[in-house]
């Protein structure tokens, strides 16, 4: 059977035309590649419609008009809500009895909401490598929406990276890590219980689990045959949610010792040194660390379980060590006052941050944070898709934060000097084509 899984996801992975010439490019996503395997398994064709690779809605409506598939499956995280039913619109209108399933993360959180788009045959909640294959054969035996049974990860087949374009991935540049760069991820879920994160994280992955290191060890092995990398990103939330694990790992991974980069926690860097050690024996350059807040009751108010020491110590141990720290953080957070802002911007100022990745908060659906937010009519709009990336833009996510003194806290002059060059842009349509240039020089 053909079976097409759509990739909708423009808005923060550069839109149109744009896989092997953005940098976001060189991530794969993990959940269409592991059900694309576990459809292989089965003896189904399987391939991908990646909207990056396409040049506008049209381009994709002839592109799904001479496509042989009659079943799609839709991923859908709720900043590409509009673009994956839009879509699902374009395939209703070429192909009237083609069987549309949506799945993701928004669905995953709220199935009866996206339900009421009738464009979707079915609305798929959870994980789908056991329950989506199942339904494309037997979709008779299946409610409208459908509740995706966990896997065993280390039953799981690796997945098939190749329904992307692996030649224009490998080839994009990322910003730090050199080409070409893969990226793997090691478990599900997360044990702890961020105010936003939780719980809808838990209601796409369930419990909090991981692959045994003889399973990611083994994947590992075949991307670095296969694709040469000279770059690891490990994705997971929490690499270090055990340290015995950690220590296994290092042990197999020592004989490949390419560089690498994992994402940890401040209460756990500021407290095993001596893994981390280890970790860059074997070739971690580079630590991701949320440290989200310089303020306690901002952390508080996440329920991030850390303090603003452990933070302070957790970038102090790692450059003790010389390693390299990649600090997220997040501001215009709700209730947060502007000197809790400033301890913020503060703290990051005095750690001397390798790659500071900062956010404005972002209220995601289905986390209590959301919910908050929502109870203190806080939100811009009732539609979550139109609130933003996790990126610093200009778009407002929360009602009486003041971006624009934000802004000017963290960039200072350039903050000026951007507003400016955007205001001489826009005021000189004929200059238009400088835009991406300008836009380097004053980043």
């Amino acid at each position: 059977m053909n079976v097409t899984l759509v990739y909708p996801c423009l808005r923060n992975f550069g839109g149109w035309n744009s896989l092997g010439k953005n940098r976001e490019g060189c991530f794969i996503l993990h959940g269409l590649p592991s059900i694309a395997a576990c459809l292989e398994e089965k003896g189904h064709n399987v391939k991908l419609l990646d909207l990056r690779e396409r040049h506008s809605w049209d381009d994709t409506y002839d592109w799904i008009t001479r496509d042989n598939s009659m079943i799609y499956g839709i991923y859908m995280s709720t900043l590409d809500y509009h673009e994956a039913k839009t879509t699902a619109e374009l395939i209703r209108k070429a192909k009237p009895n083609a069987k549309i399933i949506v799945g993701g993360p928004h669905p995953s959180v709220i199935p009866e909401v996206v339900a009421e788009d009738k464009v979707f045959d079915y609305v798929f909640a959870g994980e789908g490598e056991i329950t989506f294959p199942d339904l494309v054969e037997n979709p008779d035996k299946y409610p409208r929406i459908v509740h995706g049974e966990h896997p065993d990860l280390n039953k799981l087949p690796f997945e098939d990276r190749e329904i992307f374009n692996m030649k224009k991935v490998l080839a994009t540049k990322h910003i730090i890590f050199p080409s070409p760069f893969m990226n793997v991820i090691s478990g599900r879920g997360c044990p702890h219980n961020c105010s936003f994160c939780k719980p809808g994280e838990d209601l796409i992955f369930g419990k909090f689990r991981m692959r045994s290191v003889d399973h990611l060890m083994g994947e590992i092995e075949m991307l670095e045959q296969k694709y040469q990398f000279n770059f690891l990103l490990i994705d997971d939330d929490l690499f270090t949610a055990s340290t015995d694990y950690v220590y296994e790992w290092c042990d197999r991974y020592e004989k490949i010792k390419k560089p690498f980069s994992i994402q940890t926690r401040a209460d756990w860097a500021s407290r095993n040194i001596d893994a981390l050690q280890r970790m860059k024996e074997v070739g971690l350059g580079w630590v991701r660390m949320g440290l989200e807040s310089g303020n306690q009751r901002i952390l508080n108010l996440m329920r991030k379980g850390v303090t603003v020491e452990q933070n302070v110590q957790a970038v102090e141990n790692c450059h003790k060590i010389g390693l390299q720290v990649i600090a997220n953080y997040m501001l215009g957070n709700p209730s947060e006052t502007k000197a809790e802002t400033l301890d913020t911007i503060n703290m990051i100022k005095r750690l001397n941050i390798e790659w500071k990745s900062a956010a404005f908060y972002t209220p995601i659906v289905g986390t209590d944070l959301y919910d908050y937010c929502r109870a203190h009519k806080l939100l811009v709009s009732d539609d979550p898709a139109v609130l933003g990336t996790r990126t610093i833009t200009e778009q407002p996510r929360l009602k009486g934060v003041d971006y624009d003194w934000i802004q000017r806290q963290m960039y200072g002059n350039y903050y000026r000097q951007r507003h400016f060059v955007r205001a001489v842009l826009n005021r000189y349509p004929v200059l238009a084509p400088l835009r991406k240039v300008a836009s380097r020089l004053v980043k």
